[in-house]
Order: structure tokens, then C-alpha cells, then sequence
């Protein structure tokens, strides 16, 4: 048995009813009534319990989150929303990253680099005097694909 706040027993049934109670919903003040202990009594108990097992799981006060910890997202990637008003930008990256889904800028590079440039600068010289009977010999179709920026593959 154990004593709370100096005034009662309190076997180890009105324990858990205390616990119970709380996750239920009980506010502290009923269950210092039900049970003739103060409420700071309650409170204290309940600390004490909630630091041994973590069993207490009081409701959470203040204004609900506007998207749900489990699941943060569908396999179609949309969000679980708990409220009617869109989640700020803000929210969303914060749980994009919960996620581990990432944000990123791909990386600001010349269009032809220095290699190439070098290379196609030697191809052209050698090419220079070439006459129209050298270009002829050359196989050409007129369905060649060109990409002026970046590749057709997905990033």
C-alpha cells in the first residue's frame, strides 16, 4: 500500500483506478474527491507512475496538430489532415522531413563543360577543310534527337 500526500492509503486497486480514471478523461479535482486525497496528491502519484512505466497518458491540451504523427503520409502521398484549415508551408516541410523526404536544388552547372567544349573545338578544326564530297560520305538520317538542356531520364 502506499500512502499520497499524507492523508490515505491507497491499495493497489484505487491506484489503478486513479490511472484509468486520468486516461479516461478525469480531471484531477474528481479523482482527489473520489478517492478523499488532495489534488496535488493526484498529480504527484501520477508523476511518479508516469516515471516508472509511462503508462499515463493524460489528454493533450492547446490546439491540435494539423496533421497526424502516424501515418504522416498515404502511399499517394497525401497528408492525414485532423483539421479543416490547410497545414501551414511550414508544417508540411517540417513533416516532409519527418519522412524523409527532402527538398533539393540541383546544382547550377554549364551547359557544355570543359572537356567537352575542348573536344568539340578539336573536332571542328579538323573538320575545317573538309569538302562537300567528304560531308557526303557521311551516313545521315533526318530523325536525330537533340536535347538542348539536360536529359529526357527522370532525376
Amino acid at each position: 500500500m502506499g500512502r499520497i500526500s499524507g492523508k490515505k492509503d491507497l491499495t493497489d486497486n484505487d491506484k489503478r483506478a486513479i490511472v484509468v480514471g486520468r486516461q479516461n478523461g478525469l480531471t484531477m479535482m474528481t479523482l482527489a474527491g473520489m478517492f478523499g486525497v488532495t489534488k496535488a496528491g493526484i498529480s504527484q502519484f501520477l508523476k511518479r507512475q508516469k516515471a516508472q512505466d509511462g503508462s499515463t497518458n493524460s489528454q493533450r491540451t492547446g490546439r491540435p496538430q494539423p496533421i497526424q504523427d502516424s501515418p504522416p503520409l498515404r502511399s499517394d502521398g497525401k497528408f492525414f489532415l485532423n483539421s479543416p484549415s490547410p497545414p501551414s508551408v511550414s508544417t508540411v516541410k517540417r513533416r516532409l522531413n519527418a519522412a524523409g523526404i527532402m527538398g533539393r536544388r540541383p546544382v547550377k552547372k554549364p551547359l557544355i563543360s570543359e572537356k567537352n567544349r575542348a573536344a568539340r573545338v578539336k573536332w571542328a578544326k579538323e573538320h575545317l577543310n573538309w569538302t562537300r564530297q567528304d560531308w557526303n560520305k557521311i551516313l545521315s538520317s533526318d530523325e536525330i534527337k537533340f536535347l538542348l538542356f539536360g536529359s529526357d531520364g527522370i532525376q
